[in-house]
């Protein structure tokens, strides 16, 4: 694992798109055993994904708002170190985490390796190796720091990938959300945001509170930040 976690890292310090990146993640997984790759980087409220699954369980996963939920991401968030993880292993555990399980096994996602690191503003990038055997385990102990450098090489190289390139779970704001906004972005207080609009303030409140509880943000300026992320002002 030493060996090719290494040959990770120097074909990743090559790469020049998020074409290349996939082809060096896939042969990656192919080559320990595994049969796909994921990366997310998330944080409360906001998740990025980057992988080889199929593209209706790439849906399906964001539809479900499964990343409330998949226990590997919990864990990964916990532990902070690498860990093998199965499906098995969950069967006892609620019943949102048991049909999270279920759907992702008529995928072939029923066990995996998972390497996590912190980064940036709290947030957590985790490269999961995923496999559609039982409880597969790669033959061979996992070097913590090979594993941390090479998942800190695709999160940088994928932190400034194209926003169509990462999955994101689908948010659709209306016309004044996007203007309220847009305009607090500005630096634009309720009131003068009222004031442009043509609307009380009271209403510009309820646009940003509405298109805060949308994108599952804790504050205005963090929805402010999602929203912008994702192209949506």
């Amino acid at each position: 694992m030493k060996k090719r976690l290494d040959d990770l890292i120097d074909v990743l310090s090559l790469s020049t798109d998020e074409r290349s990146t996939h082809h060096a993640l896939l042969s990656f997984a192919e080559q320990c055993g595994f049969d796909n790759f994921a990366y997310v980087n998330v944080r409360a409220g906001d998740t990025e994904a980057f992988s080889s699954y199929p593209q209706e369980w790439q849906d399906i996963y964001f539809a479900n708002q499964y990343q409330t939920v998949d226990p590997v991401i919990t864990f990964a968030k916990r532990l902070l170190k690498p860990f093998h993880w199965s499906a098995p292993l969950w069967w006892s555990s609620s019943p949102e985490e048991r049909k999270f399980y279920a759907h992702a096994r008529q995928f072939g996602i029923v066990s995996g390796l998972s390497m996590p690191i912190p980064t940036e503003f709290g947030r957590t990038a985790i490269l999961t190796l995923a496999s559609k055997l039982p409880d597969f385990r790669f033959d061979g102990a996992i070097d913590d720091i090979r594993a941390a450098t090479a998942t800190a090489m695709v999160h940088t190289r994928l932190k400034g990938a194209d926003p169509l390139i990462m999955r994101r779970p689908d948010v659709s704001l209306s016309v004044r959300e996007k203007e309220c906004l847009g305009w607090a972005a500005r630096g634009k207080s309720m009131s003068l945001i009222a004031d442009i609009l043509g609307i009380k303030k009271v209403t510009v409140r309820y646009y940003l509170d509405h298109a805060r509880r949308k994108l599952e943000a804790n504050t205005t300026s963090n929805a402010i930040y999602l929203a912008t992320r994702r192209g949506l002002i």
